[in-house]
């Protein structure tokens, strides 16, 4: 499976009810969910996955860097993007919201915001709320994610890259990986984002799905907690902070 990204709040809110997880003077969140939270045990089932999660500092000064992101996805089921367009990564560079949309729209995966902080002064970083969009892309022949933000004042633009690899062990499918200091540059700091990844579109007459998902329980079980997702902050030079969710899985049959 896989997500979409992003949405704002004030830098001292954490997020109510989410894991949290803290390493070398790091605080980190996350929080999720997949809908519909009722799935067949046998057969995938298409739906929406949303995450949410945040960055802050545990001892008063800023958060070093973050230079790359990852997005593991569980709930067994696939991604799939057989016969959805793809969006070529250039046509966002330097791109409005609505001109991502108007280039892109065929291809588009996602939504949400982020919160990105540039800390020219201690006491009075300045904040980029910005609207997210998510697109299909592909690089090198496999799946790709391009994450386009936009934000009005101050003006912002920029791509977030994410590469998808397919696992073969473990609890999670599919994982995302974005080099996060190479999209912002040196001085933008990711702090918040909310993140919302699903697509029903039609292909070759066929209705498809972008996310899918089951409930594999035995007939007798109708809930229990499987992992949704993880995600891996790593911050230059230090550390590497992890936090994975688990969720409820019912199954409708």
């Amino acid at each position: 499976m896989a997500a979409t990204l992003l949405s704002g709040t004030a830098l001292s809110v954490g997020l109510a009810g989410a894991e949290q997880s803290g390493r070398d003077g790091v605080e980190a969140t996350l929080d999720g969910s997949i809908t519909p939270d009722r799935l067949p045990r046998r057969h995938a089932a298409p739906v929406f996955i949303t995450l949410s999660g945040s960055i802050q500092s545990s001892v008063g000064s800023p958060p070093p860097r973050l230079s790359r992101i990852e997005l593991a996805f569980g709930a067994p089921g696939g991604l799939s993007t057989k016969g959805l367009p793809v969006c070529p990564r250039r046509l966002l560079r330097n791109a409005t919201q609505r001109q991502a949309l108007d280039r892109c729209r065929s291809a588009l995966i996602g939504h949400g915001t982020i919160l990105t902080e540039v800390p020219l002064a201690r006491s009075r970083p300045l904040l980029a709320h910005a609207a997210v969009l998510a697109f299909n892309g592909e690089a090198r022949g496999h799946p790709a994610v391009w994450v386009h933000a936009y934000a009005t004042a101050p003006p912002v633009s920029f791509v977030l890259p994410f590469y998808l690899h397919r696992l073969r062990a473990g609890g999670f499918g599919v994982v995302m990986r974005a080099p996060v200091y190479r999209a912002l540059g040196r001085w933008p700091r990711l702090r918040f984002f909310r993140v919302t990844l699903g697509r029903r579109y039609r292909a070759d007459g066929v209705l498809r799905s972008y996310l899918n998902a089951r409930c594999p329980l035995p007939p007798r079980f109708h809930s229990l907690s499987l992992p949704l997702a993880r995600i891996r902050y790593e911050f230059a030079p230090s550390p590497t902070v992890s936090i994975p969710i688990l969720r409820a899985c019912r199954a409708v049959d």
